[in-house]
């Protein structure tokens, strides 16, 4: 009979799997030298960072801890990172926000969560360097709880050190049981982490993008790693040190479920952001399931693809245009569309400008002209 692993033994595996994903990181086995790095300012010299112990999220930490930052209100307000400590009385009134990180759009922005930049209108920035600095409020998306911000272009430059955004990756590419690493910094003193695992990558439903003032959680990536009110806005990182999602706190009940915005939902709608202040989105008015082998042998499709319409809105654009319930679009205008990139490429279109969608009907492609209209609230 086989014996159950020691407990010794089972953490020596989990070690040695975080091992090989910093082998990875590092592109091969860490160089064994110790590195450098400067002091304090004024103090002279440098410090010396001995390689961490294997299987440890150290040094991903420190190569992405320069684009995180902290946000806060010029006067306190209530229910902020402060009232989450034990026993602290919920209206506990601080100027703490919550966190945000350093992007490339352009120029260096600040992303953080919307509900993070409408709790005050005066914003401020602390830096890696904890330097605080004014922050302006560039634009808003409510539906994926994002704020854009920038340092205001106002102050002094002395008092704006170099800017290091952190690189974004691709959050298509996750699967299921990847390590994630969640960064914040809510109170400007220190960039705090926590870890866990992709429980749920949202992908496989994304047609659940319908009208309304939230884009449904179950879009987002769900993860087991810790995210509460100080480090929502901040930074999940892949084993890689790239940015694959904004962090969203859902509530402080312990083991609740975390989520994160996707960062490829982010990159679809930062240059909005950045350059109208807000994210006017197209509406078909349709919802989808994916085109399985058994659906696409039913509808004489050679291969499973598109996106199965399993409801139609009434007096929705798709309903106005034609199309019908087991009808498979199989293309917005020129693109090819599946059920995952269907309701975003929708999503992306100019509001009132004629569309052609190609469905699969009745063992035929057929083009119908729709005109998508601004998606409701």
């Amino acid at each position: 009979m086989a014996l159950a692993p020691a407990p010794a033994a089972a953490l020596l595996a989990v070690v040695g799997a975080l091992g090989a994903c910093r082998e990875r990181m590092t592109g091969g086995e860490p160089d064994p030298r110790p590195a450098t790095a400067p002091v304090a300012p004024g103090t002279g010299g440098t410090r010396i960072l001995y390689p961490s112990a294997p299987g440890s999220f150290v040094e991903l930490i420190a190569g992405a801890r320069h684009g995180v930052v902290a946000v806060r209100a010029g006067a306190p307000v209530k229910s902020g990172p402060a009232a989450v400590f034990p026993g602290t009385p919920e209206a506990t009134a601080d100027v703490a926000l919550g966190t945000g990180f350093l992007i490339e759009a352009h120029g260096v922005y600040v992303l953080t969560n919307d509900h993070i930049a409408a709790a005050s209108p005066d914003l401020r920035v602390v830096l890696s360097d904890r330097r605080e600095v004014p922050a302006k409020l560039v634009g808003r998306d409510v539906r994926l709880d994002l704020a854009l911000l920038s340092i205001d272009p106002t102050a002094p430059r002395p008092a704006v050190p170099r800017l290091a955004p952190l690189a974004l990756g691709n959050s298509d590419d996750l699967r299921v049981g990847e390590w994630l690493v969640v960064l914040g910094d809510p109170f400007g003193d220190e960039v705090t982490a926590s870890a866990g695992i992709v429980s749920a990558t949202g992908r496989d439903i994304a047609g659940s993008l319908v009208p309304g003032r939230a884009m449904g959680f179950r879009t987002f990536i769900q993860t087991d790693a810790r995210i509460h009110r100080g480090n929502s806005g901040g930074p999940v990182l892949d084993a890689a040190g790239q940015v694959v999602g904004v962090a969203v706190a859902t509530g402080e009940r312990p083991g609740e479920v975390s989520f994160a915005i996707p960062i490829n939902r982010v990159k679809e709608v930062v240059d909005s952001l950045r350059d109208t202040g807000e994210v006017a989105r197209s509406w078909l008015g349709v919802l989808v399931q994916p085109v399985d082998p058994g659906v696409a042998q039913s509808a004489g499709m050679a291969t499973p693809t598109g996106a199965l319409v399993t409801e139609l809105k009434t007096g929705s654009p798709a309903a106005l245009a034609g199309l019908r319930v087991g009808d498979i679009i199989v293309a917005w205008g020129e693109r090819e569309v599946d059920h995952r990139s269907l309701p975003f490429r929708v999503a992306q279109s100019p509001v009132g400008r004629p569309t052609t969608v190609t469905v699969w009907r009745n063992r035929a492609q057929l083009a119908i002209p729709v005109v998508p209209e601004k998606m409701p609230e």
